[in-house]
């Protein structure tokens, strides 16, 4: 059978289509990355906001309406199958993705099992993708991800050297450690993640780990630890702190568990050892209890801490949580408060980056850019682009020549 798949959403949801895909390919079916051509595609699905809800139940509506064999898979279906009532899909949920072969049906060669799953590395590209835990700790009251992918199940260290190890055979040259919350990882085993990057970093190669999205809450008591962990060549000097407001006041409403001096504090650990590292954070703008005060105390942060990536996202109400029953802001205001942040993200990104050019860097090519060019990143995890069409996983030295808001432009060094 050939199967389109479309995703939505977050790296857990890209690993999980991957694993998918994966699983379907060992039981006989091909791939097309053409709906028209495909006899089942296969959605999997992001409900975090309004918006992209919208855009997947008009998606999953348009394809139905095709007459190709559905199946719905993600987060969506886990937390709001309701949704999908009236349409001829059959569903799959984020912890039972094994099942997918048998919905499907069978393609042919009968060889994918339901332990199949982890055996599988997911690598596209010299990209690889290692899915650490599933669920979340957090109770955040605006939050629905939990809903959909349950209470924290850490994988066991031993589990994903094996997986990483067998990456870096297939030439995956960037390791990306994917969780809903990385800092998380063995809290419900004893395991945590300094002792994981530990592991994962003896292992030799020519490659680098992307560490991903780390809670505050739940890096804070292991802080200076993971702070260490990152020393390490093979880790990219890169952190990903959501803070979602400046004001303690709109964070325990939003049931964050931790204060801004709490985010301050960690930042600080991690600055004090990378004066350069690149801190990536999100806001979310317009929170029902958040009062002009506390959007500009949040306005106020993102410049006095000055993040090099910030992911800015309107509040949206979502069912069967505690925030949902709150009092929603006019749309008008939300989209303003968002407007101010982006600005002002976008005017300290610029100057940043334009400090960096005259720099002398290396960069791993990682992707095929427009025009035959390349995109690397250097140490911090800056994305480099350059002009000439490289191999992909190499390291090459560049010199920085111009910048954009969003990415560096560099010079081969000859």
């Amino acid at each position: 059978m050939r199967i389109h798949i479309k995703t939505f959403g977050c790296t857990a949801n890209i690993a999980d289509s991957f694993r998918m895909r994966q699983l379907l390919t060992a039981d006989g079916h091909t791939f097309t990355d053409a709906e028209e051509f495909a006899d089942m595609v296969l959605v999997n699905t992001c409900t975090v906001t309004q918006t992209t809800q919208r855009n997947v139940l008009k998606y999953i509506h348009w394809v139905s309406g095709t007459g190709k064999q559905v199946i719905v898979a993600g987060c969506l279906a886990a937390a709001q199958p309701d949704m999908l009532e009236g349409t001829d899909c059959e569903t799959l949920t984020p912890s039972s993705l094994e099942d997918i072969t048998v919905i499907a049906g069978n393609g042919g060669s009968q060889t994918a099992s339901k332990d199949s799953g982890y055996d599988m590395p997911l690598i596209e590209g010299v990209t690889g993708i290692v899915s650490i835990s599933q669920g979340c700790v957090g109770q955040c009251s605006y939050c629905i991800v939990r809903q959909a992918r349950g209470e924290l199940k850490s994988r066991p260290i031993p589990e994903i050297v094996r997986e990483f190890r067998s990456l870096i055979a297939l030439g995956a040259r960037e390791l990306q450690l994917s969780s809903q919350d990385i800092a998380a990882y063995g809290l419900d085993t004893g395991y945590r993640l300094p002792e994981l990057l530990k592991e994962l970093t003896s292992i030799d190669g020519d490659h680098m780990i992307r560490v991903g999205m780390m809670n505050p809450f739940s890096v804070l008591d292991i802080v200076e630890e993971v702070a260490d962990a990152f020393k390490d060549l093979h880790i990219f000097k890169f952190l990903h702190l959501p803070i979602q407001s400046g004001s303690d006041r709109v964070l325990e409403s939003m049931n964050r568990k931790h204060t801004v001096d709490d985010f301050k504090h960690i930042v600080t650990v991690f600055r004090r050892r990378f004066p350069h590292i690149v801190l990536s954070t999100d806001f979310i703008a317009g929170y029902p209890t958040e009062t002009d005060e506390d959007f500009y105390a949040t306005l106020k942060l993102l410049e006095d801490i000055e993040p090099q990536k910030v992911n800015i996202t309107r509040y949206s109400p979502r069912p069967n949580t505690p925030a949902y029953l709150l009092y929603d802001m006019p749309d008008r205001k939300k989209k303003e408060r968002s407007r101010l942040l982006t600005k002002s993200h976008h005017n300290v990104n610029r100057e940043m980056l334009q400090r960096k050019i005259g720099e002398q860097t290396r960069i791993l090519t990682n992707e095929a850019g427009k025009n035959n060019s390349t995109v690397g990143r250097d140490i911090y995890y800056n994305m480099v682009a350059v002009s000439e069409n490289l191999p992909l996983g190499e390291w090459h030295n560049v010199t920085i020549v111009d910048s954009t808001i969003t990415y560096l432009i560099g010079e081969l060094q000859k």
